[in-house]
């Protein structure tokens, strides 16, 4: 009877850490879900657009091209190579399928910035887009040796730029930035290293691009 309790009690004790395990990894699946670029462009851009405008509805218009150009149109385009077989999943887990992507995505983001430029869009807006814009360079020449977090990268640009706006009290939520870095590292899509350099080089550039913009 007690060997029998034994061996019960070290099948639970083996069953514990995978256990743990399969939590973890589904959690971080939950949380990457969560703050996928996508899903995070949308409060980013809505506040934006709303700092300090004068007119909300005029404002949320504007909110509602750039959501188009910035993430929609770019992911309607990653869904339809999916579908196709051209790309292995929505987050571009394969190195080598990014740079087609990112190309489209830099073109639509520019389109977006030029019809908020000559349509006299909000200043912030045309930012956004501005700063998506250089990224997007960036991370599609970094791409060709190696591969950056878009999640985490995306998500320090937004808490960064919307820092920038509100101030402090935005701060707190560079809280999320390293769960989804966790996030990624736990599903193995990426290396500590690449969640790192994605997140720093998206919270520089926002800062400078307000600073040379006077904004």
């Amino acid at each position: 009877m007690s060997d029998q309790f034994a061996l019960n009690q070290n099948e639970q004790d083996m069953m514990q850490p995978e256990l743990s395990r399969a939590f973890r990894i589904q959690f971080a699946r939950q949380v990457s879900t969560i703050l996928s670029p996508v899903a995070v462009s949308l409060p980013l851009v809505v506040l934006v657009a709303l700092y300090r405008s004068t007119n909300t509805l005029n404002a949320l218009g504007y909110a509602i091209i750039t959501l188009f150009f910035l993430s929609f149109g770019p992911m309607i385009y990653i869904l339809i190579g999916v579908r196709s077989g051209k790309y292995t999943d929505v987050d571009l887990s394969l190195r080598t399928q990014r740079a087609g992507p990112f190309l489209f995505g830099i073109v639509s983001t520019t389109i977006g910035l030029l019809i908020l430029t000559f349509a006299h869009g909000p200043k912030n807006l045309q930012t956004l887009l501005l700063i998506t814009t250089i990224s997007g360079v960036m991370m599609m020449v970094t791409t060709l040796w190696w591969k950056i977090s878009i999640h985490a990268s995306s998500l320090a640009g937004a808490v960064t730029i919307l820092t920038s706006l509100y101030g402090s009290i935005v701060l707190p939520a560079y809280v999320l930035v390293v769960l989804v870095s966790w996030s990624r590292v736990v599903l193995r899509r990426h290396t500590i290293a690449q969640v790192v350099v994605g997140s720093i080089a998206s919270i520089i550039l926002p800062i400078v691009t307000f600073k040379i913009r006077g904004m």
